[in-house]
């Protein structure tokens, strides 16, 4: 007999003891021997997740508790476009994301039960996105972090992805970014407050090395963007973008890289070829979500700056 069997023998009735530490115990009765601790499950189905259309999702709920002490587990969708669900009746879950026209939201009930038969239930949240939005928050977050243009600070998950640039690469990195970043706020595809983006662009009006060629152009259309931006939001940094802009040129159909019927490339130095509108987009959204959830490298920087560029600049077209 146990020594807590031993201290409640003889006992009438039967008790519950709570421990405090989400058990309760059955101590002993009469002459009985028997005695067990009841474990209250827990159901973790797991954070909410943001997911882009076609992603495979898993669904983690082998954190519940007690650790090994589930006897099963269920997975149940309450709401949201419908999706089959693999291995239901496992702790881990998945499915394919659906296709869906705007954001979405998919909730999903975990039911554990423990060894005596107790249950427990929590919900999850997937939000799922159309491809396109997901590749847009994936530039934004970019933008903000490792493709930060040479000089400002970026984020402290990731390097820098600009810092070890050529002169020519990092001047066409900074145009492209810019001019994402400027349309993005302009058409409310960011919708976040700009002061923090124009402080940055007064470090780059300032302190940029003034290129020469096709990167200048490329650099050149982003500080008009911005120009065109901080027109009456903020005239010193008008003013300061003007002085940057003396001496310039321009590409000769800005409009052209706007619209997706020409990217920039860095093949033995920054060039701008013409592309097809619908395969520069479908390219870019498939370079942005390969890499949303990883960092990147200066090899990267230019060709994932400008899939920015088209995504945001597509994205701002839906918005007119």
């Amino acid at each position: 007999m146990s020594s807590m069997c031993r201290m409640f023998a003889g006992l009438a009735l039967t008790t519950l003891l709570g421990c405090g530490d989400n058990t309760t115990v059955a101590v002993c009765f009469g002459d009985a021997v028997f005695c067990h601790l009841s474990f209250t499950p827990r159901a973790i189905p797991g954070p909410d997740q943001t997911v882009a259309a076609g992603d495979i999702v898993t669904l983690d709920g082998s954190n519940s508790e007690p650790s090994g002490g589930i006897q099963s587990y269920s997975w149940t969708q309450t709401g949201g476009p419908s999706v089959a669900l693999a291995d239901a009746n496992k702790a881990r879950a998945s499915f394919v994301a659906p296709s869906v026209a705007s954001d979405a939201s998919l909730s999903f009930r975990l039911t554990v039960v423990n060894q005596t038969n107790q249950a427990d239930t929590d919900t999850t949240l997937v939000t799922v996105q159309p491809a396109a939005n997901a590749a847009v928050s994936t530039a934004l977050a970019l933008f903000e972090g490792p493709l930060q243009p040479d000089a400002l600070p970026g984020t402290v998950d990731c390097p820098s992805a600009t810092a070890d640039l050529p002169p020519d690469l990092a001047a066409a990195q900074r145009g492209l970014w810019l001019a994402a970043r400027s349309i993005a706020i302009a058409k409310g595809v960011d919708s976040n407050d700009p002061s923090a983006f124009f402080d940055a662009s007064r470090v780059l009006a300032a302190r940029a090395s003034v290129p020469s060629g096709t990167a200048r152009k490329i650099e050149s259309l982003g500080f008009m963007l911005l120009g065109s931006l901080a027109q009456e939001r903020d005239p010193a940094l008008r003013a300061a973008v003007a002085a940057r802009l003396e001496g310039g040129t321009m590409l000769d159909d800005p409009a052209a890289l706007l619209a997706g019927r020409s990217e920039v490339i860095d093949a033995s130095g920054v060039a701008v070829t013409a592309t097809d509108p619908a395969v520069a987009n479908a390219r870019s959204i498939a370079r942005l979500l390969a890499v949303r959830h990883g960092c990147v490298d200066a090899a990267q920087a230019l060709t994932l700056t400008s899939a920015g560029l088209r995504v945001i600049a597509d994205a701002a077209a839906q918005n007119e």
